[in-house]
């Protein structure tokens, strides 16, 4: 995919999820995301849960 868009940490070091990116994880307004650290890199992937959440 490379590199989509850059965004800004706040001050309450928040950032927004870029359009997108959003998009291609199709995620909005109340899904979870997970964060991991994979050699080196930092991975997004939607959290789907089994118990209806």
């Amino acid at each position: 995919m490379g590199t989509l868009t850059d965004t800004k940490v706040s001050e309450k070091n928040l950032t927004t999820i870029p359009k997108p990116v959003r998009n291609f994880l199709d995620v909005g307004a109340g899904d979870r995301v997970e964060w991991h650290v994979r050699d080196g890199q930092i991975v997004v992937e939607k959290l789907v849960r089994d118990d209806g959440e």
